[in-house]
């Protein structure tokens, strides 16, 4: 992470009385701009992040919402994809940086601010689906590029299921086999 973002994605935690406190943090293109090796290059989300302070611990819940440019699994346009989200993140003060478990860190209580780009970075790409394709259309069909769809049209494959059965005449051999012994 770029120290030019850092200081936007800051929670100050030292003097603040115990109890629940919100912070709302916006993360754009300058975000992803800030992380070398992101996928999203472009994005317009928001992040609220409600934390409950108690004297050792720091729960963040972050509230997440908006959307990212990405490209398309299909077609390979770039189009934009909805997200919102929660997560939470567990907070122990304490002498030493650690990571305990994925939403469970301790970070040194002398430090009295604690910088959340690199959890935000993470959970925004954590929160993209699997597949990734342009949504269809009210009527259900595809909104991807049209070219590449008749491409990929043209250039797939299709295979008949009578080719697929088993040619090699071992299985065969061993196939006969077993109807011969029952």
């Amino acid at each position: 992470m770029c120290v030019r973002n850092a200081e936007r994605y800051k929670i100050p935690f030292k003097g603040l009385k115990e109890g629940e406190h919100t912070f709302d943090f916006e993360i754009d293109r300058s975000f992803f701009e800030s992380f070398e090796r992101s996928e999203i290059k472009e994005g317009d989300l928001h992040a609220r992040v409600n934390m409950q302070k108690t004297p050792r611990l720091l729960t963040l819940e972050f509230h997440i919402s908006g959307s990212v440019r990405i490209p398309c699994d299909r077609c390979l346009d770039e189009f934009e994809m909805p997200l919102s989200f929660r997560e939470t993140l567990f907070v122990k003060l304490g002498e030493r940086f650690e990571e305990e478990s994925a939403n469970t860190i301790i970070i040194r209580e002398e430090d009295g601010a604690f910088v959340i780009s690199q959890y935000l970075y993470e959970f925004v790409h954590l929160a993209l689906p699997m597949r990734r394709v342009h949504p269809d259309d009210e009527n259900g069909h595809p909104t991807c590029n049209p070219f590449m769809l008749k491409k990929l049209k043209e250039l797939s494959v299709s295979v008949d299921p009578k080719e697929t059965e088993m040619t090699d005449q071992r299985w065969s051999a061993l196939k006969d086999y077993f109807k011969n012994a029952n």
